[in-house]
């Protein structure tokens, strides 16, 4: 399998972690991927990954068969079919709901993040201050969500899940790469229990880069 990737998206990193915990990853060549913007700007660029998904987003797997699979979640769940080690995206209906409902409620930051920095591509005369005023205060309510929840949260020391994953690459995202920002405000139960998260073998091999 090939998978196309960089070494900073948390979407990519859901499905590299997901793959390491289910023992995959050695059947998985990471290919470097160019996505859509050229450099500093919001202008699309042509590049092998466009045309395997139209989008020009990662992670995009291209399976043994030569199927090709976007979208973390949908590949995620293409990997659950191989092998027999517990899914990543529970079997049990309950669990499963509550593990795809937090996975959603990350992917909403994440996204609202990423529109962020969109914005920050525009010439500072064309950006949208209502809307960066709102992609923060969506972003900021997510994370206190996810403070409130966190003491429901399973053992990160244990079997984890999509949702479990999906906050952790969220929350050391946020601590490496926006270090700087309104994001990274003391969150005393989720980031104790994040920094447990981090110590996992998977979480360590898919650590993003500074910049």
């Amino acid at each position: 399998m090939k998978l196309y990737y960089t070494d900073w998206s948390p979407y990519v990193r859901k499905v590299r972690i997901a793959a390491i915990e289910r023992g995959l990853h050695s059947s998985i060549e990471l290919v470097p991927a160019t996505i859509g913007f050229a450099e500093g700007t919001l202008k699309t660029t042509n590049s092998e990954l466009t045309t395997l998904n139209p989008s020009g987003r990662i992670p995009t797997l291209i399976t043994d068969e030569e199927n090709v699979i976007f979208d973390s979640t949908v590949i995620i769940h293409f990997l659950d079919g191989i092998g027999d080690v517990n899914p990543i995206i529970p079997s049990d209906y309950d669990k499963r709901i509550k593990a795809l409902r937090l996975n959603a409620l990350v992917d909403e930051v994440i996204d609202a993040m990423r529109h962020l920095s969109f914005e920050g591509r525009r010439p500072k005369e064309f950006r949208l201050p209502d809307y960066i005023d709102a992609l923060n205060a969506k972003v900021l309510r997510g994370l206190s969500i996810l403070e409130d929840e966190s003491s429901e949260f399973e053992s990160p020391s244990g079997d984890i899940d999509i949702g479990i994953i999906s906050v952790g690459c969220l929350m050391q995202s946020i601590k490496i790469r926006h270090a700087n920002s309104i994001f990274n405000r003391e969150r005393k139960n989720l980031d104790s229990w994040a920094d447990e998260l981090f110590l996992r073998e998977s979480m360590e091999k898919t650590k993003p880069p500074l910049t």
